[in-house]
């Protein structure tokens, strides 16, 4: 409450909160808009990442754990094998409610690393179930209703997955 028992004005949900680095164009309960937030490079943003996607899909943590463990995978990978990954990387995150209770994640990276070739997203075909990394994709892939990219080789690319989070767990293989 403000000063003489009158409250204070609310924030919608267009304005820039102080400390949030979202540029949300969702309206409160249309659930059709597309959250927008771009964060740095540094693995310690991992939990911002993570909580920033659990405040987007509004679900209980047992429904949103799938979107936060793809959105995981996506921002690793651009972190790995792009320049989103060197000292003043960005990747931007968007994520937006379709129909169906799918949401849609995409995670943009800054394009290829300087003097490392440009590579595209791929699964891997398994070797070795003792190797260390190389599993993204494939959890990605099994989380996901479809999954896939955007742009060309060279510039940033946008990888992108549709999620439903009231889908069973997938079956162990």
């Amino acid at each position: 409450m403000g000063g003489f028992g009158i409250p204070r004005p609310r924030r919608t949900s267009q304005e820039e909160q102080p400390g949030d680095t979202s540029r949300s164009s969702r309206r409160a309960g249309t659930g059709t808009g597309v959250r927008t937030a771009v964060f740095g490079s540094h693995p310690s943003q991992a939990a911002q990442i993570r909580d920033w996607c659990r405040r987007g899909v509004r679900l209980p943590a047992h429904r949103a754990f799938p979107v936060l463990l793809v959105a995981g995978e996506l921002v690793a990978n651009a972190w790995r094998h792009t320049a989103s990954g060197s000292g003043y990387g960005r990747v931007k995150l968007q994520l937006r409610h379709l129909p169906d209770r799918v949401v849609h994640l995409a995670v943009t990276d800054d394009g290829p690393r300087p003097g490392r070739p440009a590579g595209l997203p791929r699964l891997t075909p398994p070797t070795d179930d003792l190797r260390v990394g190389g599993r993204g994709l494939h959890l990605v892939e099994r989380l996901s209703l479809r999954w896939g990219w955007d742009g060309e080789i060279g510039v940033p690319l946008t990888v992108w997955a549709h999620i439903d989070p009231y889908a069973p767990p997938p079956a162990a293989t």
